[in-house]
C-alpha cells in the first residue's frame, strides 16, 4: 500500500510562496549569480566593450520573476554561438531545457 493515497496541492499557499519577498530574494540571488557568471567570460562586442548582461525585474505578474538578459544587438548571435546565458545559468546548478548550443 502506497504511502500517501492523495496528494493535494494547497494552491493558494503555493501562490503565496511564489509571491513572497523571501522567494523573491531566492530566485533575485540565483539570476545575480547567473548574470556574474555569464559577464565573467570574458565576451566582448564588435566595440570590444564587455558583452552586457542585465538583470531585471518582471513586472505585472502574479509571483516573483526575474530576468537575465543580453540586452545588445550582439546577444542573439553570442548566445547562438557561444551559449554565453545557457552556460551560465548550467555552471550555477540550474538546468536548462529547449536550446541545443553547439559547444565548439
Amino acid at each position: 500500500m502506497p504511502a500517501f493515497e492523495r496528494v493535494e496541492i494547497d494552491r493558494d499557499g503555493v501562490a503565496e510562496l511564489l509571491a513572497s519577498a523571501e522567494f523573491g530574494a531566492v530566485i533575485q540571488g540565483v539570476a545575480d549569480e547567473v548574470a556574474g557568471i555569464a559577464r565573467s567570460g570574458s565576451h566582448r562586442v564588435a566595440s570590444g566593450e564587455p558583452l552586457p548582461v542585465d538583470v531585471f525585474d518582471d513586472p505585472n505578474r502574479d509571483r516573483v520573476g526575474v530576468t537575465v538578459a543580453v540586452r545588445h544587438p550582439a546577444g542573439v548571435g553570442m548566445e547562438a554561438r557561444h551559449g554565453v546565458l545557457k552556460r551560465a545559468a548550467e555552471a550555477a546548478g540550474l538546468t536548462v531545457a529547449g536550446l541545443e548550443v553547439n559547444k565548439a
